[in-house]
């Protein structure tokens, strides 16, 4: 099949920005659950997996702020008992009934950590994978791919980090798409290939800027500041973590930000002149790029935010 036959690799060709894209919320719920039972809506899994939590997320999402639910899975996992991984807040419930699912949720977002459901703290990291092919087949190709290979890496690095493959992660056009948490990072249109860049990267607590989508708990234009300015600062070779202040609209279609970038001490960037402060200017621009791969020749229009310009303070 040609690759032309994904909406990953026409979302690519036509420049579609990544920054900026990442999927919002709240609080992000992973609950472990054999891929094989999962349907196009993932809440809608099959093998005994408790229905009804599609509406109850809805409602929630209006009392406790946005909640977004996804099922994970990995080799070898059993559905008799799940365990629900809970952020920012990084709780984990262990040994659930997949009947006591809706109580145990029910529990938390109503009275938070009682004695009838305790979680444990989530010591480790998680990388959340989506290989959800049900959905689109993009995320079945280049997603179980990267999986696979993240899996290689990290065990290679004997590194305490847990992969996972998901259910939609929102963006299959920008497959593979990723969640790295704790840090909420998201990222798309990440090969194979790239890991041991990535994974470096990583390690030194740096955003990957090429592949970043931006940080799942940002919405808006702060959101995309954030991703853009990582974007720049990659491209530059500047190890830093910026900090975005003064988002700013002009018009509809423009806005800026101010971005104070701390150069990274122990890394000899630190001597590349990186500058204490920045305004980046923003502006719409549009792009065309199918929704997924069961729409490849209907095309949609988007209003995207692209970096105009920057400026020095």
């Amino acid at each position: 099949m040609s690759d032309l036959n994904y909406c990953s690799v026409l979302s690519r060709n036509s420049a579609e920005p990544l920054a900026g894209s990442a999927p919002f919320a709240r609080h992000f719920v992973f609950i472990t659950w054999p891929k094989k039972y999962w349907q196009y809506e993932a809440l809608e899994a099959k093998g005994g997996f408790p229905q009804g939590l599609k509406k109850w997320m809805k409602e929630q999402s209006e009392v406790n702020g946005k909640i977004s639910i996804r099922l994970v899975s990995r080799a070898g996992l059993s559905q008799d008992k799940v365990e629900i991984y809970i952020y920012p807040e990084k709780y984990c419930y262990s040994n659930v009934l997949p009947s006591q699912i809706p109580a145990v949720l029910e529990s938390y977002f109503r009275d938070g950590i009682t004695a009838a459901f305790s979680p444990a703290p989530i010591e480790g990291e998680q990388i959340f994978i989506c290989t959800h092919g049900r959905h689109d087949k993009c995320c079945a190709k280049f997603g179980q791919e990267l999986a696979d290979k993240m899996r290689y890496h990290v065990s290679r690095q004997k590194t305490a980090v847990e992969v996972w493959d998901s259910s939609h992660l929102g963006g299959h056009r920008f497959a593979a798409t990723m969640i790295d948490f704790p840090t909420g990072r998201a990222y798309g249109h990440l090969s194979a290939d790239e890991l041991p860049n990535y994974l470096a990267s990583r390690k030194a607590a740096q955003v990957y800027g090429r592949a970043y989508r931006g940080s799942v708990f940002l919405s808006g234009l702060e959101q995309v500041a954030e991703a853009h300015v990582q974007h720049f600062c990659s491209s530059q070779e500047w190890r830093c973590q910026p900090q975005i202040r003064k988002v700013e609209k002009i018009i509809d279609s423009k806005f800026r930000c101010l971005a104070v970038l701390h150069a990274a001490e122990s890394s000899v960037d630190s001597q590349k002149n990186i500058p204490d402060e920045l305004v980046f200017n923003f502006k719409l621009t549009g792009f065309e790029s199918p929704s997924g791969c069961d729409a490849l020749e209907e095309p949609q229009l988007r209003s995207c935010w692209v970096l105009e310009s920057t400026e020095s303070v």
